[in-house]
């Protein structure tokens, strides 16, 4: 791909897994679909950055720092609608261009700086107030694309899932009756929803640092849903951190969530270990 960049090898056996079918065909492409994003930015290559299940690059350009993401991802294209949504919102970093190839999703966004993952930061430092600031901004927001997946179907099948190896680290899967009940909880919130803008893995390794104050919400999944669940994802690992008996009215006063449906999406979330 270049010199210096390349596909780290955890990645790659990452996609191998979740993907086989198209693992081999974008590995063999994103390098030459790479370059040319770079001579289109006039950008030079800096470092890779971690992930998952893409190559994340950051880049300067003449015009400032940027991000050159791409996903195999078959919702990739669902998923730069929402980052460009959230962005909308300032809720997320600007979006300057999604693309769509024969194997994958490239996304080029702003790179925030100094970029540090919330899962990085000492818990005491952080103004609850600014971190779900962006979390009250989507409130009652639509989707951003007609036809997309809804977050309830894939929590679904993960509570539906015995043999569920992709976990929240640190945990194993949740015992048949609290997965139940979970389900019986989830079918509850589902009575009367209305399909809504939703991050989907506002995970604190997808929550990083923009500037002194404010947070951006990165990688989204792309799915619909509300964004009451991304307030119950990131509540659970602040309530880890300060198990005050009321952290929880207080996350759901800042996020302007109803305390009972916030209860209840940290009960399914915690479930299905995400």
């Amino acid at each position: 791909m270049t010199d210096q960049l390349t596909v780290p090898a955890t990645v790659l056996a990452n996609i191998r897994r979740r993907w086989p079918d198209i693992a081999e065909p974008w590995a063999a492409q994103v390098g030459t679909e790479f370059r040319t994003l770079c001579d289109r930015y006039q950008a030079t290559p800096r470092e890779v950055l971690p992930a998952r299940y893409g190559f994340v690059t950051a880049v300067d350009t003449p015009h400032g720092p940027l991000v050159l993401r791409s996903s195999p991802d078959p919702h990739g294209a669902d998923q730069a609608a929402v980052a460009t949504a959230l962005a909308n919102l300032d809720a997320a970093p600007r979006v300057h261009e999604a693309v769509t190839t024969d194997h994958g999703t490239w996304t080029v966004i702003d790179r925030v700086l100094p970029g540090t993952p919330l899962s990085q930061v000492a818990p005491a430092t952080v103004d609850p107030q600014a971190l779900f600031a962006p979390l009250a901004a989507m409130r009652d927001q639509p989707p951003p694309r007609l036809g997309m997946p809804s977050i309830f179907d894939w929590l679904r099948e993960r509570l539906e899932d015995d043999q569920l190896i992709d976990l929240r680290p640190g945990t194993t899967i949740a015992p048949v009756n609290e997965r139940q009940t979970a389900l019986a909880l989830l079918d509850d919130l589902a009575r009367g929803h209305a399909p809504a803008l939703c991050h989907g893995d506002a995970s604190s390794g997808n929550i990083i640092a923009s500037g002194p104050t404010h947070w951006a919400f990165i990688d989204p999944r792309g799915v619909t849903g509300e964004h009451t669940y991304d307030v119950a994802v990131l509540a659970i690992r602040v309530t880890a951190a300060f198990p005050a008996s009321e952290i929880r009215t207080y996350i759901a006063e800042l996020a302007q969530v109803s305390p009972a449906r916030l209860d209840a999406w940290m009960a399914v979330a915690q479930a299905a270990r995400v």
